[in-house]
Formats: structure tokens, C-alpha cells, sequence
């Protein structure tokens, strides 16, 4: 129906839906009306053929305007020089009728003459001079005109022409019947501008148009209503058709005229309906995977949850783990074909473990969203576990292998929320703690919402915040264990760890507060932190004469902050320690994870005269050729090697092997903190 109105409005001028304008204002009163507003109200009681002929006088008008604004200025150059003429010819005509009575010394006839000539003219002056510069005749201005200009100007073939302003004198010789000068006669005018003369012009105009376009009115309107006719029954056909009729325009008329315009119409509304169906495949689905987007999936949530009547609506959602160090790894074309390959398995496992409707879609980077109307729990248990294994199968896509992994989280309606907004944030709760718990306590990556996991969701977003405020009052300071020498028990330095010293007086442990630092981004201030504190005690302990060096851990994010070499330099020149007393510590792990950034980082440090070291080493992620091309002073031997020796009989071998490997690199063991 909407497609139909559509074409019957382009048929009839293009009418624009409007909202509807208050009539009245805010004291009741009515609004005063705008000009264009009573014309377009005007017009539509007019109907078509009235436009047309509205249409047909304003354009004589727009004409007429055009004609009277471009008249004038095509007019102004020759305008002009008609008025210097005229002036000209004045001055000429003055010299010519005072010849005579001045030949015969009739000098009160030649002031009647002079005062005649200037009295018709706007502005008009005038004055005759003989050859000795006596005024004979003059009028009242003219005196000074003769007393002003050099009457020699006179002399010039023509005579002259001045202009002042708009006021135009001339000057012209009076030669008497034998060719002889005898005077000079001096005329000055102000004949109209041209503004002045076409104003008076328009006036005229305007009305014969205004009688024009009267008399002219009521021929216009019956011939354009006569000429429109078919226009305007076609669209009080369109107006009646069934809005069910889906039938073309071009079939419904005969007419010759009409008929290729309808045609026209009847494209246009099939090519604007395959735009519409296009742009709303575009707005409502994912182009990667030709799932429905996040939109579409969460109105379809709304309207499950809302229409579920009781009845249980899961709702799963899956996260692939990682999955932005695929996109890295891989480039995004790569990571593209993998969301595709992971879209399809989850159609798969959907129609493998449901045998009631299901809806699926892809609601983030790395995120789908599974809808089960009607579902139970055994069967949603049943579709994760089945998604989990085929997910984690191998991909091979373009001769490359590649393996992903996800997490679950799952929530149901009415049960943990009434509305489909709630019942994601509490699947997203609860995806959050199959990430965070789930995998290493019981082995599943998938948990299903319950009151408890919101409870430990506001805590630790109340950590989160707490952690936050902590860092901004400086809660979080260093404390210091010391390094011993086993053989003789001295004191050789000590290492910095930092502790949480919250206002209630608790000492919050670094397993606590690390975790939640790096993931809100806050570890490279916190580490920043630490660094400065750590410099300045063992600064301080060096004044007073105890020569001691300083450990401090360093977190693999704060690789990341592109800050952090300088941030190491401003602790060393501000707290004025020597770099050879600094020790910065990395775990193994994260030193074999990309050993080239860390080389990148760590050898501006080591040839300022920090020294490194590699924690927990051998804790079975070592990669020795890695290591090699790292600048490391110092390996720390884990716990459990130390502790293992009275116990475990090949802990002495194991033991040996590090031993060996770091004596043959020139590198120091020690071992790490009980």
C-alpha cells in the first residue's frame, strides 16, 4: 500500500508528506501565517490544474522581474551618454538663439533668451559672457558658473562637456554671422538619474501586468484543467485502487499518452522496492558471516522474550577466545573466512541438537547469539557442548591452519530477567565468569546465570572501582624483600613488590589487584608507580651508605604503553640512582611469547645500564633459542625446583640443567622468593 501511494503522489506534483503545523500559538491565539504557507494551502485547494496555471503566471512574473532588473543595467552606459548629449546640445541651442540680439546690443534681450533657455531644464542655469568675460545675461546661478569654469574650454573643436556629480555643464562659443567669437554661452543641467526615470517606468509596468495576469487568470485555468485531465483521473484512480492490488500501472490504462509514463512509474517503483529490500539486508545483516546483525538479533530477543508467555527463552552467547591475535597473526581476510567457517558450525550444531525453532546471529566482533524459544537447559547444555567441540576443530583456510576456542554464557527468561536487554547483560555476566573461573576450577568454558554470579559481578565491579580510586590516592606502594647470598648470608639487595594499602588498613596481595590493573588498562600507571617508589628507596638507602640494588617486576603489558622505556629513565634521574643498581624482572613466559618486542624494549635499558633478569625460569615454557637474543643478567630459579630437591628425585637433574644452560650464557642464578 505504501509502494502505491508512493507512485500516486509522484503522479500528482510530488506532494511531500508534512507533519501538521499548530494553528494556534502559545496564547491561544492563532499563528500568523507565512507567505509561503498560504500559497502551498492556496495551492493545494487550487488542485493540480490551479498549480499548473499559478506555475504558468509566475513564470510571465519571474519574466517581467527579470526584464525590469536587467533593463536598467544594460540601459546605464547609454543612458549616460544621452544625458551628456543632451547637456551638450542645450549649450549649443543657447549660443545659436543669442547671436542675433547680441550682434544688435540688445542685451536685455539676450538675459530673456538665457533665463528662457535654462528655465525648462531640471536644474537648469545659464549665463552668456562677451569677449572681454562680462556677464550679459544670466540667470540666477549662472553668474557663478561663469565665474568658475576657464571659458577657454570653449575653444575646443565641439565646444565642452563637464560633469559633476549628476550635474552636467556645458560650454560652447557664440560666433556671429562672419565667423567671428564674440561671447561664450555657458549652460548647467540636472537632468533625472536613471533609477529616478525607470522607477516611474515600473510603476506603469507593474499595473498593465497585474491586469494581465487577471484577465489572463481565468483563460489559464480551464485550459490547463482541460490539458490535465488524464493526469488527475489517473490519480483519483490510484487514490481508490485496493491497496492488495498488485497489479502494473502500464495494465490498467490505454491511453498513448499515458501509457510509456506509467510504464516509467511501474519501473521505478520495482527498482526502488529491490533498493529497499537490498538496504534492509544491508541494515539488518552481517556481511562477514550473512547472519543477522546485532540489531536485528536484539529486537528479535525483545519480541521472543515479550511473546514467551511464560515459557522458558535461553539465551546463549558464545565468545570467541582470542580471537583478535587471529586477526593479528593471520590478517583480517583470514579472520574473516574463520567468523564464516564458525557462523556455518553453529547453524550446524543449532540444527543438529534443536528440534525446536532457534534464531542465531552475530552480535559482536568476535560474539554470536543463540535464541531457544521454548528450550530446556539439558538441551542448551547439550547445543554448547556440541558448538564447543566443532568450533574447536582445526580451520584450514587459504593453505593456513588455525585453531579458536570459546566461551559460553547462558541465561534464560522469565527466570533471570523479564526483558531481552536484561537477559543479555545477564548472559554476558555469566560469559564473563565461564572466561574468568569456569575453565580452570571445573574444565567447562560455558556458565549458565545465576544470583550468585551477580553478586560477585557487582563486587568485582565495586573492586574494579576501588582499584581505580586506590591508584588516583596513591594506595598502592611498594614494600621491599631483601636478596641474600646463601654462602655467606650478606645482604646484596632487595626486590620491590607492590601491595594495595587500602584506608580500612588491609593489604590487598598482587594476585588480587594485577589481574583487574591490566585489564582495565591501568597496569602501565600502576607499574609507573611502583618504579618511581622502588628508585627512591634504594636511592635513599645509598646515601646512607648501604650499597644495595633494587628489583621490580614488570607486567608483559606494559610492553604495550610506548612510554615505558622513558618512564624508566625519569625514575633513574629523578630519584638519582645508578642504572646498574636497577634490576627489572620479566617472567619466562612472557619472555618467549614475543621475544622480539621484548628485545625491542629491553636493549635501550641494558645500554643505559639496567640490568635484567628473567623470572620463574624454567618453568617449562622455555625457549632457549628465544632467550639467547634476549639481554638478561640474571635467571631466577622457580620454587619449584627448590622446593622439589628433598623430594623429588629428578629435581636435582632438572636443577642441574638450568644451572648449565644459564653458566653457559655468563648468566647469574638465583633463587626466587619463598
Amino acid at each position: 500500500m505504501a509502494a502505491w501511494n508512493a507512485t500516486g503522489f509522484a503522479l500528482m506534483t510530488a506532494r511531500t508528506a508534512k507533519a501538521k503545523i499548530p494553528r494556534e500559538g502559545a496564547n491561544g491565539a492563532k499563528a500568523p501565517k507565512t507567505f509561503p504557507k498560504a500559497v502551498a494551502k492556496a495551492g493545494k485547494k487550487l488542485g493540480l490544474a490551479g498549480r499548473v496555471a499559478l506555475i504558468a503566471l509566475g513564470a510571465a512574473v519571474l519574466v517581467n522581474v527579470v526584464q525590469w532588473v536587467v533593463t536598467p543595467i544594460l540601459l546605464r552606459n547609454s543612458f549616460d551618454n544621452a544625458r551628456l548629449t543632451y547637456a551638450n546640445g542645450a549649450a549649443e541651442q543657447l549660443a545659436l538663439i543669442v547671436v542675433g540680439p547680441f550682434q544688435y546690443n540688445n542685451l536685455q534681450r539676450v538675459d530673456e533668451l538665457t533665463k528662457g533657455m535654462a528655465k525648462p531644464l531640471p536644474g537648469g542655469e545659464a549665463a552668456i559672457v562677451d569677449a572681454t568675460g562680462a556677464i550679459i545675461g544670466s540667470t540666477a546661478g549662472g553668474a557663478h558658473l561663469a565665474r568658475t569654469f576657464d571659458l577657454k574650454l570653449a575653444d575646443k573643436p565641439g565646444g565642452a562637456i563637464i560633469q559633476q556629480g549628476e550635474t552636467f555643464i556645458g560650454l560652447q562659443p557664440v560666433i556671429d554671422r562672419n565667423g567671428q567669437r564674440i561671447g561664450t554661452a555657458i549652460l548647467s543641467m540636472t537632468p533625472k538619474t536613471l533609477v529616478g526615470l525607470w522607477t516611474g517606468v515600473l510603476v506603469y509596468s507593474v499595473l498593465l501586468l497585474v491586469l494581465a495576469l487577471v484577465v489572463s487568470a481565468f483563460f489559464l485555468f480551464p485550459l490547463a484543467k482541460q490539458a490535465l485531465k488524464p493526469v488527475t483521473d489517473l490519480e483519483r484512480g490510484i487514490r481508490m485502487r485496493d491497496p492488495k492490488d498488485k497489479s502494473k500501472l502500464a495494465d490498467s490504462s490505454d491511453d498513448r499518452l499515458l501509457k510509456p509514463l506509467l510504464t516509467a512509474i511501474d519501473e521505478v517503483h520495482e527498482r526502488s522496492e529491490a533498493a529497499m529490500r537490498r538496504a534492509l539486508t544491508m541494515a539488518y545483516t552481517d556481511p562477514v558471516t550473512r547472519l543477522p546483525n546485532r540489531l536485528r538479533f536484539m529486537s528479535k530477543l525483545d519480541m521472543t522474550v515479550a511473546a514467551g508467555g511464560g515459557a522458558e527463552v535461553f539465551l546463549v552467547i558464545c565468545d570467541l577466545d582470542k580471537f583478535r591475535q587471529v586477526n593479528v597473526t593471520f590478517g583480517p581476510r583470514v579472520a574473516d573466512l574463520a567468523l564464516s567457517v564458525v557462523a556455518e558450525r553453529l547453524r550446524a550444531a543449532a540444527s543438529q541438537t534443536q528440534s525446536a525453532p532457534y534464531f542465531i546471529g552475530r552480535i559482536g566482533a568476535d560474539q554470536f547469539g543463540a535464541i531457544f524459544p521454548g528450550g530446556s537447559r539439558e538441551s542448551v547444555e547439550t547445543f554448547i557442548s556440541t558448538m564447543e567441540a566443532s568450533i574447536a576443530d582445526a580451520l584450514v583456510l587459504e593453505g593456513q591452519t588455525l585453531r579458536v576456542t570459546a566461551s559460553f554464557g547462558a541465561a534464560a527468561s522469565p527466570r533471570d530477567a523479564a526483558t531481552g536487554a536484561d537477559l543479555s547483560k545477564q548472559a554476558e555476566i555469566a560469559l564473563k565468569e565461564a572466561k574468568r573461573h569456569y575453565g580452570a576450577q571445573t574444565g567447562k568454558k560455558y556458565a549458565f546465570f545465576d544470583q550468585r554470579l551477580l553478586d560477585r559481578a557487582r563486587a568485582q565491579t565495586r573492586l574494579e572501582e576501588e582499584v581505580r580510586e586506590g591508584l588516583e590516592r596513591g594506595e598502592f606502594v611498594a614494600v621491599f624483600q631483601p636478596k641474600v647470598k646463601l654462602e655467606t648470608g650478606e645482604l646484596v639487595g632487595a626486590e620491590a613488590l607492590a601491595r594495595w594499602r587500602r584506608p580500612d588498613g588491609m593489604v590487598v596481595s598482587p594476585g588480587v589487584f594485577i589481574p583487574i590493573a591490566e585489564e582495565l588498562g591501568l597496569i602501565a600507571k600502576l607499574g609507573k608507580q611502583v618504579m618511581q617508589d622502588a628508585c627512591l628507596a634504594a636511592a635513599g638507602w645509598n646515601r646512607r651508605g648501604i650499597v644495595s640494588s633494587v628489583a621490580v617486576n614488570v607486567s608483559p603489558h606494559q610492553f604495550d604503553d610506548p612510554d615505558f622505556v622513558n618512564s624508566v629513565y625519569r625514575a633513574l634521574d629523578e630519584s638519582g640512582l645508578p642504572p646498574n643498581l636497577l634490576e627489572l624482572e620479566i617472567t619466562e613466559s612472557a619472555a618467549v611469547a614475543d621475544p622480539d618486542r621484548v628485545a625491542r624494549t629491553m636493549w635501550p635499558l641494558r645500554n643505559r645500564g639496567v640490568r635484567l633478569a628473567i623470572d620463574d625460569f624454567g618453568t617449562g615454557h622455555s625457549n632457549f633459542a628465544a632467550i639467547t637474543r634476549l639481554p638478561f643478567d640474571v635467571f631466577k630459579i622457580d620454587q619449584q625446583f627448590v622446593r622439589a630437591l628433598s623430594t623429588d628425585p629428578h629435581a636435582p637433574g632438572a636443577g642441574l640443567l638450568l644451572l648449565a644452560a644459564a653458566a653457559g650464557r655468563g648468566v647469574r642464578c638465583v633463587r626466587a622468593e619463598l
